[in-house]
């Protein structure tokens, strides 16, 4: 690796104050993405009876009835029903112990989520185009998911069910694996229709797709196969994605669609409970997973945490409507890895978790045996995280507290970044699978870094969908920062709205290749490119160690730890941060009105892993956002420094939970960067002390703190000093400052 010449001067911002008075308006803390959208199915609050989190046993190598004495002697109180037809006894069993439960596999499994039975390997490693086995767009299969649920509601309804969920880990083909279905031939003609809609003449299409159809009949789905050689390295304006993303915008929004004519058709059957799914995948090319689609079209998910999918849901159901979300609770039979999980998870808003109830080594988790031990040593720690914090922090009026920075979630972005991450696999790409694009996807690792930059720094998020930013809501909800993060693609309106936002006095933040692309994957302008960040307009001359490199996290290495993925060999270096684009500045700054426009010619991938953030790159990464942020929203209401010895230990994360207009919780929490996985707890590849001092600044002041778990009244002052088990959270309720920020 090189190194590159000095960083540009940073400019003076200025300070919070006039920005909010630029921008009109007090930071409104974001919005659901349901709020403004007439199509979006109905917010169902979760039932009266989980107000509080909850821990769900899933049904395998246990029986409710059987070990319900052992569930209870370790803290558990819920379980699952797989379908219900015919489980009145189970139901009755349920109401009678007041014993809550969700259902699973309401619209059975095989159609949703294909299974050998039903085609799933006809349709797995294949470059051409196919139908789905069972297509969506066939009316017999959505009336066998109708019927489906007919029954197992009808049964189900009449006891204490927590959330309806139609299937475990569904998908358009096979989790994230690419699977170019479907092509049967009611699903391209659902297509073409939807093409017609979204350009209304052919000749713009012709235009955007570079073609010369005739007829809207004439038009066929195009595989990535197709494309694909065209796009295997720059000129970045070169590049002409449309016929291929068009296609896969078009399955994404067919997904949610069945989906939310699933939940509208449950909410008929029993409209007092959520509906929706769980085993969700992160975003990507393929699968079906678009939250700016399935969030307006479900009621509940449980989403495995990659790619930070548990952000992006608290930011897109976030109050007042605040649907319910839990997670999956692989236990590796680790009891500290396992109280932390579930404290994390709950001060992050999940209303609870999915107990997988099998550790290999560890036996069986209840039965004839006994329960294993590991469980019951966190018998008191599960009640605790079940009891009357997590009541507070799921009640209704509760507001999980963002600073006003808005995080870019761009769904055109995450396939056109995926074109450049398969690159190394060349023809083989139907072989990506799905596990491998967890490990290896360059957007989920981007959005995963940036969140943790940001809470390393003392800040909290929300994202905000390329949808709500054209509609210009970064202004009408009053964000102060916009992060624009691995954005390549921006539509024309997308521009114009982040420029308004800046000249308004907003601050936008951009990584490498922002908007090199349109909203449909196509080629800009170099000048275009240049409009929103004054960048050289020599775009094209070469990316991270070489002219033509493109791929930045090689999936072709999977098997070699994550660090060592990152094709960085020769790349520019900042202050040991690599520079993506090799004719750019580490970072330009410029103003645009009252606002500043930066562009950080800096990778956060390598942040993505504890040993980067713990590290000399870690904290000069941390250094050159938090310059930039203070002055655009000052500084952190509340900061945390913990330590061991003379060592800093920056993997501890401030949430801030607003109770009421008076007072406010605050957890101080562990914060590693955790590899999710679909079947186990994830990767947690850090060095994480026994215990550990931490001091707490509160930029106002505490005023009537008291620590909650020990009963313990704290003085008023700036800080407060704690001794700290990493593994559980510090939590401190207190009087709240208000203001508008």
């Amino acid at each position: 690796m090189r190194f590159a010449g000095p960083i540009l001067s940073f400019l003076l911002l200025p300070a919070a104050g006039h920005l909010q008075a630029d921008l009109g308006k007090p930071y409104s803390g974001g919005r659901p993405v349901t709020r403004d959208d007439p199509n979006a199915v109905r917010w169902v609050a979760s039932p009266e009876y989980w107000n509080r989190y909850l821990i769900q046993v899933w049904q395998f190598q246990t029986d409710a009835e059987r070990d319900l004495n052992q569930y209870r002697s370790v803290g558990l109180g819920a379980f699952h029903i797989d379908r219900g037809w015919k489980q009145e006894d189970r139901v009755a069993f349920a109401t009678k112990n007041q014993l809550p439960y969700y259902v699973d596999h309401a619209a059975d499994k095989g159609l949703l989520h294909l299974t050998g039975r039903t085609g799933v390997n006809e349709i797995l490693r294949k470059k051409e185009l196919v139908p789905r086995p069972v297509s969506l767009s066939d009316p017999a299969v959505i009336g066998e998911l109708k019927e489906h649920l007919t029954n197992n509601v009808s049964t189900t309804k009449a006891g204490p069910v927590l959330a309806y969920s139609f299937d475990d880990e569904i998908s358009l083909g096979a989790f994230n694996t690419p699977a170019e279905v479907d092509s049967s031939p009611a699903t391209v003609e659902a297509y073409r229709r939807w093409l017609r809609t979204k350009y209304v003449s052919i000749s713009k299409l012709n235009f955007t797709w570079a073609a010369d159809y005739v007829s809207w009949s004439e038009i066929s789905p195009l595989s990535f196969e197709g494309i694909r050689k065209d796009h295997a390295k720059p000129p970045f304006s070169n590049w002409r994605l449309a016929p291929w993303m068009d296609w896969r915008a078009f399955m994404d929004t067919h997904f949610a669609d069945v989906l939310g004519d699933l939940t509208r058709f449950t909410n008929e059957l029993d409209p007092r409970i959520p509906a929706g799914f769980v085993g969700a995948q992160q975003p990507s090319a393929y699968g079906g997973y678009d939250y700016n689609k399935l969030a307006r079209n479900v009621q509940f998910i449980e989403a495995y945490d990659i790619g930070v999918t548990n952000e992006i849901l608290r930011s897109f159901w976030s109050w007042p409507e605040k649907r319910p979300r839990v997670q999956t609770w692989f236990s590796n039979g680790d009891p500290k890895l396992d109280r932390w999980f579930h404290w994390y998870y709950l001060l992050h808003g999940n209303r609870g978790a999915i107990a997988w109830p099998d550790t290999k080594g560890h036996g069986p988790w209840f039965g004839e045996n006994g329960i294993a031990p590991f469980l019951q040593e966190n018998s008191d720690a599960l009640r605790e995280v079940q009891g009357e914090v997590s009541r507070s922090i799921l009640a209704p009026e509760s507001r999980f507290e963002t600073d006003a920075i808005a995080v870019f979630y761009s769904m055109p972005s995450i396939r056109a970044s995926w074109v450049t991450d398969v690159i190394p696999h060349g023809g083989t790409w139907p072989n990506r699978s799905s596990s491998l694009d967890n490990q290896c996807q360059s957007a989920g690792k981007n959005r995963v870094a940036w969140c943790k930059l940001l809470e390393d720094c003392g800040y909290q998020y929300n994202f905000v969908s390329n949808d709500q930013v054209a509609a210009g809501q970064l202004i009408e909800d009053g964000y102060r920062v916009m992060i624009l993060n691995r954005a390549l693609c921006l539509s024309d309106r997308e521009m114009s709205a982040i420029q308004r936002f800046s000249e308004a006095g907003g601050t936008v933040i951009a990584d490498y290749w922002c908007g090199v692309l349109d909203e449909n994957g196509n080629g800009r302008e170099k000048k275009s490119v240049g409009l929103l960040f004054g960048r050289d307009g020599r775009m094209d001359r070469g990316y991270f160690g070489g002219g033509d490199q493109l791929c930045e996290l090689n999936g072709e290495k999977y098997k070699l730890p994550y660090l060592e993925r990152l094709d960085y060999e020769n790349s520019l270096l900042h202050q040991g941060i690599v520079m993506p684009e090799r004719v750019q500045p580490a970072v330009r700054i410029r103003e645009a009105g009252n606002g500043r426009q930066v562009y950080l010619n800096l990778s956060p991938l390598s942040y993505f892993a504890n040993a980067t953030r713990s590290s000399k790159e870690g904290e000069t990464f941390r250094k050159i956002l938090s310059d930039i942020l203070v002055p655009a929203i000052g500084t952190p209401t509340i900061t945390a420094r913990a330590s061991s010895g003379n060592q800093d230990f920056p993997l501890i994360e401030v949430i801030r939970w607003n109770l009421s207009d008076s007072r406010q919780l605050i957890g101080f929490v562990l914060n590693p960067t955790r590899q999710g996985s679909i079947n186990s707890i994830g990767e947690v590849t850090a060095n994480i002390p026994t215990s550990l001092r931490v001091k707490a600044l509160h930029r106002h002041g505490w005023e009537n703190a008291i620590n909650l778990r020990s009963g313990e009244m704290l003085s008023d002052g700036d800080s407060l000093a704690f001794d700290w088990n990493p593994f559980e959270p510090i939590l401190i309720e207190c009087d709240r400052f208000l203001e508008n920020r």
